[in-house]
C-alpha cells in the first residue's frame, strides 16, 4: 500500500496541475470573470447636454457601453438648473440600469440673480458734489444694503464692504462693494461689486475656492445704479 506521505504528495501535484489549468480560481477572480460589458440609455431634459468621461454627447438621448471591470462618469448640464453627475462602474458589485433619466432641479441661485456685463468691473462714476457730500452718500448708499465694513477712509478715498454670504442647494455666493476715488478734478470715483462663487457649504474664507461669476444677486443689482443715480445732482 502507498504511505500517506505518497499519497498527500499525489494530491499536492493534482491540486497544482488544476490550479495551473485555471479550473481551481479564487473566488475574487471567479466574479470578475462573469462581469459583462452593458449598455444603459441615458436620457434627461430637452436643452440639456450630455457629457461621457468629460465629452460632450452628440445626441440626447444616448446609449453609452460601460465594459467589464470599468465605470463612465455621466454628467448632466443646462443653464439655471443644478448639474448632475453619475459613476456607472461596471465590476459586479454595482448595479447599472439598462435605462437612466436625469431629472434636473432648478438652480436657486441663479433665480435669484441677474447677468450682469458690469459685475466684477470697476465702474467710473463722476460727480458734480462736493467731496465731503458725495462720500456722506457712498456710505449711505452702500450701508443701506452691507452691514459691515472693513475698511473706510474719507481721505483716500477707499471703502470696502465686508464680504456677504448667501448659500444655495448648489453653490455658495459671497458678495462685497468696493468703492475707491479715480480723480479728484474731475471727482470720479471707481465701484465695483465683486461676486464670486464656489460649492455649496464652502466657507467664505477659503479664497482659492471662489471664482468670479458673471451674476449678481438682486439684493445688489442696483447699488451701482443708485450710485450713478445720486452722485450727479
Amino acid at each position: 500500500m502507498k504511505s500517506l506521505s505518497s499519497v498527500l504528495r499525489v494530491n499536492k501535484l493534482v491540486f497544482i496541475l488544476l490550479a495551473a489549468a485555471g479550473l481551481f480560481m479564487l473566488p475574487g477572480r471567479a466574479e470578475a470573470g462573469k462581469v459583462k460589458s452593458r449598455k444603459v440609455m441615458i436620457n434627461t431634459e430637452a436643452g440639456a447636454i450630455i457629457f461621457i468621461d468629460g465629452k460632450q454627447a452628440e445626441t440626447n438621448p444616448i446609449e453609452i457601453r460601460v465594459e467589464a471591470n470599468t465605470n463612465v462618469i455621466v454628467r448632466v448640464e443646462k443653464p439655471g438648473y443644478i448639474s448632475q453627475e453619475k459613476n456607472y462602474q461596471n465590476d459586479g458589485n454595482h448595479e447599472i440600469p439598462r435605462e437612466e433619466f436625469f431629472k434636473l432641479e432648478v438652480d436657486d441661485a441663479v433665480q435669484n440673480s441677474t447677468a450682469s456685463d458690469r459685475v466684477n468691473n470697476d465702474v467710473n462714476i463722476k460727480t458734480n458734489l462736493r467731496e465731503d457730500d458725495a462720500w456722506k452718500m457712498i456710505s449711505h448708499i452702500v450701508t443701506s444694503s452691507f452691514d459691515a465694513i472693513d475698511v473706510s477712509d474719507k481721505s483716500a478715498g477707499y471703502l470696502r464692504t465686508g464680504w456677504v454670504v448667501n448659500t444655495f442647494k448648489s453653490s455658495t455666493i459671497r458678495t462685497r462693494v468696493i468703492i475707491k476715488i479715480g480723480s479728484s478734478t474731475p471727482l470720479v470715483y471707481r465701484a465695483k461689486v465683486v461676486s464670486e462663487i464656489a460649492k455649496t457649504g464652502t466657507p467664505v474664507s477659503q479664497d482659492e475656492s471662489f471664482k468670479p461669476w458673471n451674476r449678481v444677486l438682486r439684493s445688489y443689482e442696483n447699488i451701482i445704479n443708485d450710485l450713478e443715480g445720486r452722485l450727479i445732482k
